[in-house]
Order: structure tokens, then C-alpha cells, then sequence
């Protein structure tokens, strides 16, 4: 009877030791291995506007960073274009066209919120205190407006050697505050503010996966 636990408790933990490995298994991307390797940008999904902008802050970071080769658009263009090449075929189509990495890109988020309201500030003037008798303190309305912008992106990476997958999102929020404290008040064009948000949710994506 002892012999049976004793075989049965030997089991148990190797399945547990099993399925601990399994659990570990690294699911996001660690960029530093792909340094010098071709990568295909092959696919960015999401809502017209969105989608242009968020693939110039992308292309921009992958260039920027100087760890890959990134595959040119003309060359994918022409391996989709091939006699028996399924043009839907996106990680045929990125090894055709030379590529190490499918890089796909899925706009989760993509929107500015604009609010507006209205602060205020008190003053003390020592000359009004005298005249009236009083701490001489008088408060001042003026207009606030704030931008608030938010960008994630799910970013895939599949090496087409292994076949590899790794996933994570590049997400980043800002806001920018204008009062007409001593001017009009300006916020910066919704779509230029999120291009920054965006190129700042690649910059930290590129940072904390490196």
C-alpha cells in the first residue's frame, strides 16, 4: 500500500512539474532576439483614419529603433502580386517577399475625448481691501478645455522559421490641458494629438519588450 502512494505521489508531481513548464512558456515578444532579422509589416486592421495613422508611428518606430530590417511595402506588394501566391496568405506572402518576421498590427482603441469647463482663482487687492473694508479678495472665472487621448494597439509578431508566435499591446493616454487664463484657449488637432499618442505607445512598447 505504501509502494502504490509512494508511485502515485511521484506521478502527481511530475504532472504538476509538467504543467508548471507548460504555464511558463514566454508568450511575449523579446524584440532583442530579432535584432538584424527581416520583418514584414503584412497587416494593420482597424478603421480607415486610424489605421493610417497608426502605421506611420509604427513603420516610424521600427525604423527608429535600428534593430531590423523592415521589409519595403513595394516587395510585399509584389509577393502578393505572384502567379501562386494566395494574396490572404499573409505569412506566404511575408516569407515570399524575404521576410524573418510576419509583424500584425490590430487598432484596439483610437479616440480623443475634448472637454470643457470652467476654474477659478482668487485674488487679493490691497487697494479694493482698503476702499471697501474688506480682505479685498475677488475670485475670477475663466475657460478650461483638455484633450484626452488614448491609443492601444495589438501587436503579433510570428517568426516564420519556428513558427513562434508573440503578442502583446502597445497602449499609451495624454491629456493636454488650455485655459484662457491669459490667452484663448488652443488644443492641438484631435488627429496630430494622436499621432503623438500613438508614437509614444510604440516608443514604451519598443522600450519594455527589448
Amino acid at each position: 500500500m505504501i509502494q502504490k502512494l509512494a508511485i502515485t505521489s511521484g506521478l502527481l508531481t511530475l504532472a504538476l512539474a509538467s504543467g508548471c513548464s507548460s504555464a511558463a512558456k514566454k508568450t511575449t515578444p523579446e524584440l532583442a532576439r530579432f535584432e538584424g532579422k527581416k520583418v514584414a509589416l503584412v497587416a494593420v486592421d482597424g478603421e480607415s483614419t486610424a489605421r493610417k495613422v497608426v502605421e506611420v508611428a509604427l513603420v516610424n518606430q521600427l525604423v527608429d529603433k535600428g534593430t531590423f530590417i523592415l521589409v519595403n511595402k513595394n516587395d510585399l506588394d509584389q509577393a502578393r502580386a505572384k502567379p501562386n501566391q494566395d494574396p490572404m496568405d499573409w505569412k506566404g506572402v511575408a516569407k515570399a517577399a524575404g521576410a524573418d518576421l510576419a509583424l500584425r498590427a490590430k487598432v484596439l482603441q483610437f479616440d480623443a475625448d475634448e472637454n470643457e469647463g470652467y476654474s477659478s482663482e482668487k485674488e487679493k487687492d490691497s487697494q479694493l481691501a482698503e476702499e471697501q473694508g474688506d480682505d479685498g479678495e475677488t475670485e475670477h472665472l475663466y475657460k478650461v478645455k483638455s484633450l484626452e487621448g488614448r491609443v492601444r494597439v495589438s501587436l503579433e509578431f510570428t517568426d516564420l522559421n519556428t513558427g513562434d508566435v508573440r503578442s502583446a499591446v502597445a497602449e499609451d493616454e495624454q491629456k493636454v490641458v488650455a485655459d484662457a487664463k491669459s490667452s484663448a484657449v488652443h488644443l492641438p488637432p484631435r488627429l496630430r494629438f494622436l499621432e503623438g499618442v500613438a508614437n509614444k505607445a510604440f516608443d514604451r512598447f519598443f522600450q519594455e519588450y527589448q
